[in-house]
């Protein structure tokens, strides 16, 4: 069929109508000026040319216009501090960088990279088994590297899991008092069906069997798993997924400090339990489903229902934060970044109670604390704002 030069001229005028707001929305970003503070972002867990355990971080510093180490924005490979795919022989460490130009040191994951990763597809999802490192875990002398740097002022920003397991013995303590936490042993996460190979890790039913017996079944129902690093495991299930899994929940001092970071979001993913020293602030707690039997499981195990999950240390002028959470984990695809109003447009898009990703929690909690907490050291607290529950 023959267009007309009528047509065609519709067509365009239609389509300029609609890419106007866009146009506007990406000058508004661009005219704001990139801020001054630099960052060095860290991520030992990158076994994939996906880049997926830091993507979230690279939307965010690339949307807030901190201007990345070299050329004209941050980048899923080439950016970080860290194990390449790219280049497998020579993964760097935090031990190994000149920290004294940088004010914020930004760590993303440090579980690391094993074997079973690397025989895996290139944009396959972690092993899911045990398997040799071959990569990861803060050293002793990156710890000391890092604890040298909040000495000197320089401030943190780590994300679960640079505490836990394969850091271990020094290394651990020396971030511990850092952070101003202490990890339990136990991790857990929640699955949507125990019997999927594909995202359950081959040791859940192997740990299940031990301590149930060969004849327990797994529950078919969704189920947050708490396992422990000595093998115990508790179960709490719940036919709807959303009950089953936390919730993040903003405290009283995070609402002064991080106001638009939304409460009640669902965490779906990995996450540790932690207790925080006294001097530690609380920011935001993970709160553990009720579901049948959860209260003399959790009890008998001295759990508590509500846990530490983003906490803060600003004695002696470094602001230490720790997120006990792996909400920089996200598949979206991080190059549209580039619009004013664009974090606010999907904050507003996932406040959804039918939506069971942690997607959610990446644009209801993540990206407005974030932002403001890696601001504040340098523009000051937010200004009082109603912002309800």
């Amino acid at each position: 069929m023959k267009l007309s030069w009528a047509s065609i001229g519709i067509a365009l005028a239609i389509l300029a109508v609609l890419a106007t707001p866009l146009i506007i929305l990406h000058l508004l970003w661009d005219r704001e000026p990139y801020r001054a503070e630099r960052i060095t972002l860290v991520d030992y867990t990158v076994p994939f040319e996906g880049a997926r355990e830091h993507v979230g971080a690279i939307w965010l510093l690339n949307h807030e216009k901190y201007s990345p180490p070299s050329g004209d924005a941050w980048q899923p490979l080439g950016s970080h501090v860290g194990y390449d795919p790219l280049d497998p022989q020579h993964p760097t460490r935090i031990a190994d960088q000149d920290l004294s130009e940088t004010d914020w040191l930004y760590v993303t994951d440090t579980y690391g990279v094993y074997e079973g990763d690397l025989t895996a597809d290139r944009w396959q999802r972690s092993h899911l088994d045990y398997s040799r490192l071959v990569f990861g875990g803060i050293t002793e002398l990156d710890a000391l590297t890092i604890a040298d740097y909040t000495g000197r002022g320089g401030h943190v920003f780590l994300e679960f899991n640079a505490l836990e397991s394969p850091t271990a013995g020094r290394a651990r303590a020396i971030m511990q008092d850092q952070l101003g936490v202490r990890w339990t042993g136990w991790t857990g996460r929640t699955f949507i069906n125990l019997y999927d190979p594909t995202d359950v890790p081959a040791w859940l039913p192997e740990l299940f069997a031990k301590q149930f017996g060969d004849n327990a079944e797994l529950p078919r129902d969704p189920t947050t798993v708490l396992v422990h690093e000595d093998g115990r495991l508790i179960l709490l299930t719940d036919e709807d997924f959303r009950a089953a899994a936390p919730s993040i929940a903003v405290t009283a001092r995070g609402r002064e400090v991080i106001p638009l970071a939304r409460t009640g979001m669902g965490m779906f993913y990995w996450f540790p339990i932690l207790t925080a020293d006294p001097a530690t602030e609380v920011l935001a707690e993970l709160v553990l489903p009720a579901t049948p039997g959860s209260d003399s499981a959790l009890l008998a195990n001295r759990i508590p229902r509500r846990l530490p999950f983003l906490t803060r240390r600003t004695d002696g002028g470094a602001h230490r934060l720790y997120l006990a959470g792996d909400l920089a984990d996200v598949t979206f695809d991080a190059k549209w970044y580039g619009f004013k109003g664009i974090a606010s447009a999907r904050r507003w898009q996932e406040n959804n109670p039918a939506r069971s990703t942690s997607e959610s929690a990446y644009w209801g909690f993540y990206v407005p604390a974030v932002r403001q907490l890696l601001r504040e050291p340098f523009d000051g607290p937010p200004p009082a704002i109603a912002t309800g529950r």
